[in-house]
């Protein structure tokens, strides 16, 4: 009895691992987009905001403005390309995205602001998951860079 040979694979070496990680993003940005509209609606019934456009503005509390919005689903759609000189620049920024979400609380006063308990609890999930999804977006970057 011989021992089975193995098959060369067909497909490239980097499909197999690049591809859910651009799943990830994908899912991630996703529930991005989710999270702010859930956010937005959250604002708008507590009376955080007097409409749902101010909700998803510049002074959104619970939600990022719709200009972040837009631009994370663009980024995304670059950082999923499979050529790498649009993937590359576009995780970058996905990145950049994640820390100004982060770092935005401190300067427009979104973490000093009056809030329930739970609005708290979402506002940091909501922050929680745009730096996920730049953690994310840097796996895709070194990934990226060592092709």
């Amino acid at each position: 009895m011989s021992a089975p040979t193995a098959t060369p694979a067909t497909a490239p070496a980097t499909a197999p691992a690049a591809r859910p990680l651009a799943s990830a993003l994908v899912a991630g940005v996703g529930l991005l987009i989710a999270m702010d509209v859930a956010g937005a609606i959250i604002s708008l019934s507590a009376g955080l905001s007097p409409t749902l456009l101010d909700a998803l503005g510049p002074q959104a509390r619970l939600s990022a403005p719709i200009p972040m919005m837009i631009a994370q689903v663009l980024l995304v759609v670059g950082a999923t390309r499979r050529r790498r000189g649009v993937a590359v620049p576009a995780s970058a920024l996905l990145i950049v995205a994640g820390v100004l979400a982060f770092m935005s609380g401190f300067y427009d006063g979104g973490y000093v602001a009056d809030l329930t308990a739970g609005q708290r609890v979402f506002q940091i999930a909501l922050v929680t998951a745009h730096l996920g999804v730049g953690v994310l977006a840097g796996f895709r970057l070194v990934r990226l860079l060592r092709r």
